[in-house]
């Protein structure tokens, strides 16, 4: 393999890592804080001001972040019987495709998505005093990261070091 193969391979490593730990760190911060609100309300009769805000903008957060997460484990929502029944390069052909639409889906979530999260610029949580830019900016580094991630499996399956069925959900075969 060449050096260009090896260093997207060891970027696509640390990058699944580093999307693994945020999203296993951020799904248990999640669990906590519902868990002490419900454990709040119903057991301290006191309930959390942040109880209803916080954790919903955390879940937003995950679920752009975990879209990229998805997308780079191939454990998206796919209909792929069609697609293991074809030849190889109709298989190839299609996968191409797949990688251009999701591609240009993660573009339009960084476009808009970015003008919506600036559009949130200088503003708090109204319960934490937190910036909302930290939890609206997940929706452009999710879909940049989406772009970035079919944009290398593209290049991958265009020169052959992908092979499309590597790119179909495992489990349904």
């Amino acid at each position: 393999m060449d050096s260009l193969g090896k260093i997207v391979l060891w970027l696509d490593r640390q990058m699944c890592r580093a999307l693994d730990i945020f999203t296993i760190t951020v799904a248990g911060i999640l669990l906590v804080l519902l868990n002490y609100a419900v454990f709040a309300r119903f057991i301290l009769n006191r309930s959390a001001s942040w109880g209803e805000e916080l954790p919903a903008h955390i879940l937003a957060m995950l679920t752009f972040i975990g879209a990229a997460y998805l997308t780079r484990t191939n454990e998206h929502l796919g209909f792929d019987s069609v697609a293991r029944s074809l030849n190889l390069g109709a298989q190839r052909v299609l996968a191409c495709i797949n990688q251009i639409l999701m591609a240009g889906f993660g573009a339009v979530l960084f476009w808009f998505g970015g003008k919506a999260a600036l559009s949130f610029m200088g503003r708090t949580l109204i319960s934490v005093d937190l910036p909302v830019i930290l939890f609206r900016g997940a929706m452009p580094v999710g879909g940049a990261l989406i772009v970035l991630i079919c944009t290398v499996r593209l290049a991958g399956l265009i020169m052959g070091r992908i092979n499309p069925g590597e790119l179909l959900p495992e489990g349904d075969g």
